[in-house]
């Protein structure tokens, strides 16, 4: 990056980028105005979302006058309000609007992370929604949250979450890269949640209320940055972002698809300027244009404390204060290997401190990395952001970060609802329904929602039958005094009344009930003179069961048994062709339904004389039969084949570029894929030579592509074709 490309602010007088006028004074509309408060400048940033990229309309650079920031908190509320008035103030005059809500982000000081899971019972569900996929992720925020309170019990500190990522998520104990649109029986959300202490966020809140502005999404730095700079798609790669600010280095780590760990160092870009200042005998403000002279080559002329004038070269302030970087980059570097476990396979720096002299390489020597695996993160690693012309640094990454955040709805708002007669704290009230604040409260999604009785499922004879639950009762539900539903909407200062949802009852049916018993007949007959039994017997997974016996899902209920007189002559191997059978001395077929005590002959003469034979017992009257519904059960998914099983996730060797290289075996028993062939190769995207051309096996290569052992893998430049 050449020094041209980073802006020069001073005090005096504020500088900022201006890329569009409106005419008329306008309401602020779809525009999203972001704020990053860092501890040495407030920036603030105008921007639209349109058609999945976001637009940087206008960004104004506000230095502060007094230390009123400390490692990113603030300590002056007030001097903070009056810095970020004078940035609204500039936007609004250029723009010709106003500016009625913001969108802003929290540094990492006092930072605590919360790793959890929690398991869902879906099997009542047709498909997962995103709805209902929030209502999981809600749910498992509010058990990180009851973690967290559980350590600081006895303390006075309240914590707020102010962001989260799903780590991982799992479908019947497969990991899956998203839930939406699938149905299983248990899913698994796993999660990371951060939260800083509400001294914290409350302070950001009333700077923000002193000017007037109603705060529509929370975040924090490191999760800002992450949306711009590494997008999911590429975060398969363990990757580490670390945004260096004046006074904290906030870090976010990606691996396996998602991010999995924050950490803060409160060794940042000040620690440099005090030794600028301890070297060279100057205040604050020299401290800092020397700061940033060391990314020129002229040499630059400064006022000491003694009002003498001095001259200064650019090798000779980063001899100074190599220290200074030296312990910056030890500290980022251990933050780094402490949270990951291991060194990354590629890190990005962003904020102001990303621009210090020599750091990268630092960085790249501290973590046993290639250099060019260390990138200053700026204008050409943006992706879906269109800067309107204006190159923008490391230093604008986040507050870009931020507008994007909100954008996506992965912010947080706080705000206090009432729901049956108890303040809750919520979060995301813009877009908050009744159904999210249900389960921010600690309701059960069964309470919120409720659900049919659970089918039940069975296989009879070979043949799989199922049978539905019972009906839901819904819950329900008023917002300020009128009837509402799940999705309407809330907002600061609403009162919610919920009667809880009611569950049906689970299907159930005794084993008589489901072979039918009350069709036979139990008992002894004469069949040409010899006595037989007849009735019926059933087996529940090979073993015999008494009639009163509940089935349980997934039985397999075998029966066998006389009930006609067909079942009868057939049990015994007899031809029924050319003989005429008799019961009771009537001509009868063998669709006749045995009786206890009947008599069969197979003649008239062959009627004995005798008395019939006595039943065994007097059967008792049989209730009528409540009906039963019954449906085929859906076919199962096809198993996951035994070479997915045995061999896709185990270590493979494959070929890349013409060398042998072996990837490990992974733990989640997920396959291996083309993308993770990336950490193997020497290609710096900062200085582009072509097309990547990507090949698996001859042909042309996506990065999901599964590998086996064996693969031929190509990934290098490939020079473009001039047309």
């Amino acid at each position: 990056m050449n020094s041209t490309d980073i802006p020069v602010f001073n005090r005096e007088t504020p500088q900022s980028f201006q890329f569009e006028k409106k005419p008329e004074t306008r309401e602020q509309g779809d525009l999203i105005f972001a704020l990053d408060i860092g501890t040495r400048t407030v920036v603030g940033i105008l921007g639209e979302y349109i058609d999945e990229k976001f637009y940087v309309r206008d960004c104004v650079v506000v230095p502060h006058t007094k230390r009123a920031m400390v490692d990113g908190q603030i300590e002056d509320i007030k001097q903070v309000a009056k810095i970020v008035s004078i940035a609204k103030s500039q936007l609004e005059e250029r723009n010709a609007v106003r500016l009625k809500t913001v969108s802003i982000a929290a540094a990492g000081r006092a930072l605590r992370t919360v790793q959890t899971n929690m398991d869902f019972d879906v099997s009542d569900r047709d498909e997962l929604t995103p709805e209902y996929i929030r209502s999981m992720e809600i749910e498992t925020i509010q058990k990180a949250q009851k973690q967290l309170d559980e350590d600081n019990k006895g303390r006075t500190v309240t914590f707020y979450c102010v962001g989260h990522s799903v780590v991982k998520y799992l479908l019947d104990d497969y990991k899956i890269i998203t839930l939406e649109g699938h149905k299983g029986n248990t899913a698994n959300v796993e999660i990371i949640a951060a939260f800083l202490p509400s001294v914290v966020v409350e302070g950001l809140y009333a700077v923000m209320d002193m000017n007037g502005l109603e705060v529509t999404s929370l975040t924090l730095e490191p999760i800002a940055a992450m949306n711009v700079i590494i997008p999911p798609e590429i975060r398969l790669i363990n990757i580490a972002l670390v945004d260096i600010g004046a006074g904290t280095s906030d870090i976010a780590i990606a691996k396996d698809g998602s991010i999995f760990a924050y950490a803060m160092a409160t060794t940042a870009g000040d620690e440099i300027t005090d030794e600028i200042i301890k070297a060279f005998f100057v205040d604050f403000d020299t401290a800092e244009k020397l700061k940033r002279a060391c990314s020129t080559e002229e040499d630059v002329e400064y006022r000491d404390i003694f009002g003498i004038t001095r001259t200064v070269s650019p090798a000779e302030i980063v001899s100074k204060i190599q220290p200074a970087i030296e312990n910056l980059a030890e500290t980022i570097c251990s933050s780094i290997v402490q949270v990951n476990g291991a060194a990354p396979a590629a890190v990005f720096l962003i904020g102001g401190g990303a621009l210090t002299k020599g750091l990268t390489t630092l960085v790249s020597n501290k973590l046993s990395i290639d250099e060019a695996r260390v990138a200053i993160g700026g204008h050409d690693l943006l992706k879906n952001i269109d800067t309107c012309g204006k190159k923008m640094g490391a230093e604008f990454v986040t507050p870009i970060g931020i507008g994007v955040t909100a954008v996506l709805n992965q912010g947080y708002d706080f705000s206090v609802i009432t729901l049956n007669d108890t303040k809750v704290r919520v979060f995301d009230t813009k877009q908050l329904s009744v159904f999210e604040l249900l389960n921010v409260a600690g309701y059960k999604t069964t309470e919120i929602m409720g659900r049919s009785g659970r089918s039940l499922a069975y296989t009879l004879n070979g043949k799989k039958i199922t049978i539905k639950g019972g009906g839901l009762t819904p819950a329900e539900i008023h917002v300020n005094g009128k009837p509402a539903s799940l999705t309407t909407k809330i907002t600061q200062g609403d009162n919610v009344i919920i009667t809880p949802a009611v569950c049906g009852e689970n299907a159930h049916i005794t084993l008589g009930k489901a072979i039918n018993c009350e069709k036979y007949n139990t008992g002894c007959i004469s069949f040409c003179g010899e006595k037989r039994k007849i009735g019926i017997t059933a087996k529940v997974n090979g073993k015999e069961m008494p009639l009163d016996y509940d089935i349980e899902p997934l039985d397999e209920i075998e029966t066998e048994g006389i009930l006609t007189l067909g079942d009868l002559i057939q049990s015994l191997g007899i031809e029924m062709s050319g003989i005429d059978y008799f019961a009771n001395g009537i001509l009868t077929d063998e669709s006749y339904v045995l009786k206890d005590g009947d008599l069969i002959s197979c003649s008239q003469e062959n009627i004995p004389e005798e008395e019939p034979v006595q039943p065994e017992y007097e059967p008792e009257p049989i209730a009528e039969p409540q009906p039963v519904e019954y449906e085929e059960e859906p076919a199962k998914a096809p198993a996951v084949p035994e070479t997915y099983e045995e061999n896709l996730w185990k270590e493979i060797t494959v070929t890349l570029n013409d060398r042998k290289v072996t990837l490990p075996e992974k733990a989640e028993h997920t396959p291996h894929v083309f993308l993770e062939l990336l950490n193997y190769i020497e290609i710096d995207p900062r200085n582009p030579q072509g097309d990547i051309l990507v090949m698996l096996n001859g042909k042309s290569a996506n990065y999901n592509d599964m590998l086996h052992d064996g693969d031929n893998a190509v990934i290098r430049w490939q020079p473009r074709v001039m047309r």
